[in-house]
């Protein structure tokens, strides 16, 4: 997300002031689904401004878009507009809420892009994957000295994006066969960007890393941009801004929506089966007249949390049934706070 022009940025300023006086706990969680996934959130530690950096004496940390986990207390973030990574420890509670960031250390990469979000590479020299929206690509970088290591083709449907509303989202799938990303906002020849209550169709689409793993491709809704008291002019936006890969084809899926008032993001996370959804890669225009082709998703949670969340990644298991989830916010220029949020999944058996 672009950084915003400087009366914006003030009167978001003013806007989340009265936002935090008018309403003390914006949280809130969605209703148990009967036999699935709970989530609830469980609080948030704010990052440093700067924290050091080998060829700088200072990097801002502004505009953090994307997080994953690389094991036990490690952690990796990207800045978006920027060749930077920032890897840090993170110490959570027993239910997975965030109670410390330290140890951060940051790498540069080979490559300057316009990078929206990171997932780890397993096999080989430590990497990462990265997601640019600019050509759009898939980048693989290494981790010790920042040198790139690949890319990963995106379908040419991609190339179609609208401007800054690329591949938004990068996950890894449980079976390290594949790669999950989306568009955030629809494609040009798919159908119309997010509007006030309109909403807005993208293509839910898993690369693969391995020979004879298949593509595939499912077409997802959006919702239409949330319900906000106007407080000056600006646009709306909602799309897909990060994606978590559970394993035989099901995924969370964060959406992020935007407008110029009370409150200014709200956040919607929805699990989703791809498993028997409808491939449509070979279709290449006006996914957004095709409702039968839509894949079901289900509300686990959502909230206005005073944040543009657009980072998501699974951590470390709590016990048998429930694992942290954390993501990362995005200042984006606008004044909220730089943090990672805590969540805590339980896979629910029973009503």
């Amino acid at each position: 997300m672009p950084a915003a022009p400087p009366h914006f940025v003030a009167r978001l300023c003013v806007a989340a002031i009265v936002a935090a006086a008018i309403d003390r706990s914006p949280l809130h969680a969605a209703d148990r689904t009967p036999v699935g996934l709970h989530v609830e959130h469980r609080g948030a530690v704010s990052l440093p401004d700067e924290v050091s950096a080998a060829d700088d004496p200072s990097l801002r940390l502004t505009g953090l878009s994307g997080v994953t986990w690389l094991g036990g207390d490690r952690y990796v973030a990207v800045l978006d507009n920027s060749a930077s990574l920032i890897r840090f420890r993170l110490e959570i509670a027993p239910d997975g809420t965030p109670r410390s960031a330290s140890a951060f250390e940051a790498i540069t990469v080979a490559e300057r892009h316009d990078y929206e979000d990171v997932a780890p590479r397993l096999d080989g020299v430590p990497a990462v994957f990265l997601c640019e929206e600019e050509t759009p690509a898939i980048r693989v970088f290494r981790l010790d000295d920042g040198a790139a290591d690949g890319t990963i083709p995106l379908p040419a449907v991609a190339r179609s994006r609208r401007v800054n509303r690329g591949p938004e989202s990068l996950a890894l799938d449980p079976d390290g066969a594949h790669l999950w990303t989306a568009n955030e906002e629809a494609l040009v020849p798919d159908g119309s960007p997010a509007a006030a209550g309109v909403g807005t169709v993208v293509r839910l689409m898993r690369l693969p890393l391995r020979t004879g793993s298949p593509p595939l491709q499912v077409a997802y809704r959006v919702d239409p941009p949330h319900d906000f008291v106007p407080v000056f002019a600006g646009p709306t936006l909602s799309g897909v801004v990060a994606l978590v890969a559970l394993g035989h084809g099901r995924l969370l899926v964060l959406e992020r929506s935007g407008g110029p008032g009370l409150p200014p993001f709200e956040s919607r996370l929805y699990t989703v089966d791809t498993s028997a959804a409808a491939d449509v890669s070979g279709i290449g225009s006006d996914l957004a007249g095709m409702p039968d082709r839509l894949v079901g998703k289900t509300l686990v949670w959502s909230g206005a949390l005073g944040l543009n969340l657009e980072g998501l990644c699974l951590g470390p298991k709590l016990d048998a049934s429930r694992r942290a989830l954390l993501g990362i916010s995005d200042n984006g220029g606008l004044a909220t706070p730089t943090q990672v949020v805590g969540f805590e999944l339980t896979a629910v058996t029973s009503p």
